[in-house]
């Protein structure tokens, strides 16, 4: 298959550089002030009988939740209202099949983690009284797509002697058989 006529996939990246964050190249609005990221141990519960509490056996990771905050005030770039719109935008913005979008993490802070995409999952809100400002929290899941293990189911051929040792079987289940019926034939 000829390279040109394959389809190139875009990747959307997340970058969180000097305050800032970026979505797919546009630069959100507002100033960052925090990022968080938090993983879990995943575990298996299951109840005891006549005991109180839980077994509980480990199974792996969670993905890891990130967050981050974004300071949203009014100034000479509009007011906070028009900054959370925007925002709003950039967390309904759908990728081509009308999914959530997917992005490739460039932050230094995430990729130490091992947290390679993520997932834009939550966006909230929160308005002060004594400032003309928005407080806006991002919440970012990881995205670890699973990995599917193709195994191909070979026939194997049985070798001559693997054939002889079966007949050999076969022959001597025959054997061990209740004897037929004979029938006697009368001459008249």
């Amino acid at each position: 298959m000829n390279i040109s006529n394959k389809k190139k996939q875009s990747v959307t990246l997340l970058t969180f550089e000097d305050g800032l964050i970026q979505l797919g190249g546009k630069e959100l609005p507002g100033f960052l002030e925090e990022l968080r990221v938090d993983g879990k141990v995943k575990f298996d519960e299951q109840a005891i009988d006549g005991a109180s509490g839980k077994k509980k056996t480990p199974q792996g990771w969670e993905d890891a939740d990130i967050s981050a905050t974004l300071y949203l005030a009014t100034d000479q770039d509009g007011t906070c209202y028009d900054k959370l719109t925007a925002l709003a935008g950039f967390f309904q913005q759908p990728d081509a099949k009308a999914n959530p979008q997917m992005y490739t993490v460039t932050n230094r802070h995430l990729l130490a983690r091992g947290v390679r995409q993520v997932i834009f999952s939550r966006l909230e809100s929160a308005e002060n009284m004594q400032t003309d400002e928005i407080r806006a929290s991002l919440a970012f899941v990881e995205h670890r797509p699973p990995i599917i293990k193709t195994e191909q189911a070979q026939a194997k051929t049985p070798t001559s002697k693997e054939l002889a040792q079966q007949a050999k079987e076969k022959a001597a289940t025959a054997s061990k058989a209740e004897p037929e019926e004979v029938l006697k034939v009368g001459l008249e």
